[in-house]
């Protein structure tokens, strides 16, 4: 029988399975160490997390090489597989934007122009050069259509150069405990924008609690309108809004997908099933199918092995 709980703990380790809690919760970080551990919280803040209701089930197969579930009431990882390679994450990097303009305070109203230069860091085009439009509308098309020239558009609006700007986002990762990520532009086109599984998960929920960022990532389509009178269709990129994941007792309660070479297809999703509140990341699949299907099979693996 000893033998047995041995090769169930080692296979439980080895899928990924853990069981830490309080990820998502910035740490305390004592600095006179210079250490970047998280503190434990008090026993009198911890939230329980969710009972494992089937054992015998240790995980679930991915395309993804570095993946995460984590429950967002208590921070527990629920599973979790390379979570400490730190890779390009692309798009999900505007996560980190949006919350930095929001904490600049941006003129919602102020008309921002795309100009040649917001077009240097390719990707999915829906404003034109010399398109005028209002801040907010730049704001919901970097988020919903993953827009890099609205990225890189707004983020010059608001007076300080790309420098200062990828200063902010900096700071902000390090106030957030996520000590494993670094960005180097707005939009997450350059491979250096780079973060582990785990860190995606706790940047999503830091991200997700704006309800301008949830908002906007929860709708399928926007239109905007230029100051020249034309209209600008903007599809989301997150194809699980319109999947059974956000239908009758399920639902998305926001997301980010992200596509470079370097980083593959990546995507991190919050949703819901009734009591249960989960974040899953995946990094790195093959194609856009893939990573789909890999938060798919995570969530409804979370959802049918615990229980809330």
């Amino acid at each position: 029988m000893a033998s047995f709980l041995l090769h169930l703990l080692i296979v439980s380790v080895l899928s990924g399975v853990t069981g830490r809690t309080d990820l998502l919760r910035p740490p305390r970080v004592s600095l006179a160490a210079g250490s970047h551990e998280a503190a434990p919280a008090p026993a009198e803040t911890r939230v329980a997390g969710p009972r494992k209701i089937d054992p015998a089930s240790l995980g679930v197969k991915l395309t993804a090489p570095s993946a995460a579930l984590v429950d967002t009431k208590s921070g527990e990882v629920l599973f979790s597989q390379g979570d400490d390679r730190i890779v390009p994450i692309a798009s999900i990097t505007k996560l980190m934007s949006a919350m930095v303009i929001l904490d600049m305070e941006y003129d919602r109203e102020k008309r921002v122009t795309i100009v040649a230069g917001d077009n240097a860091m390719e990707g999915i085009q829906y404003l034109r050069v010399g398109d005028t439009l209002s801040a907010e509308d730049a704001f919901e098309t970097m988020l919903v259509g993953s827009a890099n020239n609205a990225a890189l558009a707004l983020s010059r609006s608001l007076g300080v150069s790309r420098a200062d700007f990828v200063a902010k986002m900096n700071s902000k990762a390090r106030e957030l405990g996520l000590f494993h990520t670094t960005f180097a532009d707005p939009a997450g086109y350059l491979p250096e924008n780079t973060s582990s599984a785990l860190d995606v998960a706790r940047l999503a929920y830091a991200a997700l609690e704006r309800p301008e960022i949830r908002e906007a990532l929860v709708r399928t389509e926007l239109v905007v309108r230029t100051g020249a009178g034309a209209d600008r269709r903007v599809t989301a990129t997150n194809a699980l809004l319109q999947s059974f994941l956000n239908e009758g007792e399920f639902t998305v309660v926001g997301g980010k997908t992200g596509y470079t070479d370097e980083a593959g297809y990546t995507l991190v999703l919050r949703a819901a099933n009734g009591p249960a509140d989960v974040i899953a990341v995946t990094l790195g699949s093959a194609s856009s199918a893939d990573r789909f299907q890999d938060a798919k099979s995570l969530l409804f693996w979370g959802f049918k092995t615990f229980v809330w």
